[in-house]
């Protein structure tokens, strides 16, 4: 066997040999499930209360109005008494818990925490000093709240949150205890939760004792944790390296459990549905009737929608060449009239003037003069008018020219019309064409088209290709659950993931086992003389197994924690939770800081000379090691007066609160 001083290598190789895999297998599982090892004996650390400051403004009380005060405390034994109930104890108390917790909200009564406009909370934590402030406008039940949290440094705080009040300051406050106390968040996984985390509230739990339990050590049984939070503060080393292959071991057996039922029952499902479909399916296609292929049919069906789509594209071009070859038919319609009359005028105009040269008048057509004919002759040797005398130059050649060339126009304008005349009918019969194409391209469409909407036949159709449609969907549901199914069994449940985890659970059990036995007999020796001297009647011994049940003789009968009555109960939860304190200091190492708050213990069936036992007990304890600090809120007895030194006692005297 292995000693508790073991080292990390020596741990490995133990494992190694006790899985029979080499010592990088086993690093690497150990790794990849973040079980490391942990084999060192802490050192003692300290938490004591300096100081709390409550500031506000007290309503629906006999003393209403402003109130302030700061209540101090040092190591030893402290109390906060009254004469009367409900004068303020277990808000104070209530306050410390809240303030190295970082949730005073949540730990003072609707009705007082309506009253506060500042709770402040001082604190060291191993000889540093930690500040939880909280203010709020007195009267104001939650707006408005905010919160900080700060370290003492050379002489100042130095802030670590600030903010709202909830979550993010707790949060704040547990990362900053962890740390100060070397604890470690410890996993656990259940059956009924799964896998899940416990961190420092369940750890500052264990400080506070306000009545009885369920759980001998703090408030939950779940995980073993008040086994696990004696391990904790007695410093047993390698029991964080248990817990944490032991969580890692049952979280791996629940996904190997689980994963049949979940994964490989919903590809039965899958197949099962694949089976249905499939027949479905084979009964579908047996009713189809002989006939066309509905396949081609749809392929025929696209080809002619492509089809008519391409002829009214091209009857659209041949509209368009009609229209534009008619337009350019008009305008050299248009021109060829124009270039005739033009001709023709010039032909009338030029016979015109042959007609009037031609002509002898023997008379002035203004006056009736009569004419010489004489004067005839010499005109025409002249070139004169005989009439008006005028010279006149020879004009025939000039005529003759343009009435060739209106002439060579005449013939190129009625060439183009003819020209164009032949292209508008042929476009005009190309057009009838396409548009004839196209109403027999509709048809055979409109044909095609019936046939696919043959009684009986789409409905057909459209079931099997949906029963298609399923299949494919299930084949490759079924494909991707397989494949998923072994990533997981292959991630998860590693070939040799089980045997190193199981390896590595026993062997780290061996490593600590020894001295856990050592420890919790004398734990369980100290409760027991604790119990007696506080009151526990018949009680002949308490044993606290390692497996976490505490097994009690009482009066020679067996018996239990969870069947004590409540004031016995008590008194066992306050006992033990001054055994771990006194084996700690006795064996100078451990983690439990050394902070205990008591909320009236002496109300559950605790006579007077008990308490006062109970005290001088306590007061014993913590008188030979200085870093040890006991609150306790308790009614005012003369007992519990002379066991607590008077300027330890904070006492509301009378009808007085106390703040």
């Amino acid at each position: 066997m292995m000693s508790t001083q073991a080292t990390a290598a020596e741990w490995i190789e133990a494992i190694a040999g006790k899985a029979s895999l080499p010592a990088p297998v086993v690093q690497e599982v150990l790794d990849r499930h973040a079980v490391e090892p942990q084999s060192t004996l802490p050192r003692r650390k300290s938490l004591r209360i300096r100081s709390v400051t409550l500031e506000g403004v007290k309503e629906g009380t006999v003393a209403d109005g402003p109130f302030g005060r700061t209540f101090t405390f040092g190591p030893g034994l402290w109390a906060i008494v009254s004469d009367q109930n409900f004068r303020g104890k277990s808000t104070l108390l209530g306050v410390i818990q809240g303030g190295i917790r970082g949730d005073i909200h949540e730990r003072v009564k609707p009705d007082v925490w309506r009253w506060l406009s500042k709770a402040e909370v001082v604190f060291e934590a191993n000889s540093i000093g930690h500040r939880l402030l909280v203010t709020k406008e007195a009267g104001d039940p939650d707006k408005g709240a905010a919160g900080s949290f700060s370290r003492e440094q050379e002489g100042g705080w130095f802030t670590l949150y600030e903010g709202t009040v909830g979550k993010p300051l707790e949060r704040a406050v547990e990362d900053a205890m962890l740390a100060e106390f070397g604890f470690a968040r410890f996993h656990a996984h259940n059956e009924k939760d799964g896998s899940h985390t416990h961190g420092w509230p369940v750890i500052a739990s264990a400080l506070f004792v306000d009545g009885p339990g369920k759980a001998v050590f703090g408030e939950l049984l779940v995980d073993a944790i008040p086994l696990r939070l004696l391990q904790m503060f007695m410093g047993l080393p390698w029991v964080s390296t248990y817990t944490a292959a032991a969580t890692a071991l049952k979280r791996l057996r629940a996904t190997k459990a689980e994963r049949p039922t979940a994964s490989r029952g919903l590809g039965d499902r899958l197949r099962t549905r694949l089976e249905a479909v499939d027949a479905s399916l084979s009964s579908a296609r047996g009713r189809v009737r002989p006939g066309p292929d509905r396949a081609v049919l749809r392929a025929t069906m696209l080809e002619q929608d492509r089809r008519l789509l391409a002829l009214r594209e091209g009857i659209e071009e041949t509209r368009q060449e009609a229209v534009r070859v008619d337009r350019q038919l008009q305008g050299a319609t248009t021109l060829l009239l124009e270039t005739r009359r033009a001709l023709q005028q010039l032909r009338d105009e030029r016979a015109a003037g042959v007609v009037l040269r031609t002509l002898r008048p023997v008379c002035c057509p203004s006056c009736d003069a009569g004419i010489d004919h004489n004067r005839h002759s010499r005109a025409d040797e002249g070139s004169t008018c005989a009439l008006c005398g005028t010279r006149q130059a020879p004009d025939e050649d000039e005529d003759a020219l343009r009435l060739e060339e209106l002439q060579r126009d005449v013939d190129d304008v009625e060439a183009n019309v003819a020209e164009l005349s032949a292209q508008a009918t042929e476009a005009q019969a190309s057009q009838r064409g396409a548009e004839a194409e196209l109403s027999k391209a509709i048809e055979a469409s409109r044909v095609t088209e019936a046939a696919l909407r043959a009684e009986g036949s789409a409905d057909l159709e459209m079931e099997i290709r949906g029963l298609e449609a399923q299949r494919e969907q299930l084949l490759s549901l079924i494909a991707a659950e397989e494949e998923v199914e072994e990533k997981e069994e292959a991630a998860a449940t590693g070939a040799h993931d089980e045997a190193v985890l199981q390896a590595a659970e026993e062997v780290t059990k061996d490593l600590y086992d020894g001295l856990a036995r050592e420890i919790l007999a004398d734990v369980s020796r100290e409760i027991t003389t604790l119990s007696r001297s506080f009151g526990v009647q018949n009680i002949e011994s308490m044993d606290w197994g390692t497996g976490g049940a505490m097994r009690i003789v009482q009066g020679k009968a067996p018996t239990s924690f969870g069947r004590l009555s409540p004031g016995e109960n008590l008194r066992v939860r306050i006992a033990a939770a001054l055994a771990v304190i006194e084996v700690a200091r006795q064996r100078m190492y451990g983690r439990h800081p050394g902070l205990l708050v008591l909320d009236s213990p002496g109300a559950q069936e605790m006579a007077p000379a008990d308490f006062a036992a109970l005290l001088s007990r306590v007061h014993e304890a913590i008188q030979s090691a200085g870093d040890i600090q006991i609150i306790v809120g308790a009614r005012a007895d003369p007992t519990l007066l002379d066991v607590v030194p008077c300027d330890h006692v904070t006492h509301a005297h009378g009808e007085r609160f106390l703040f």
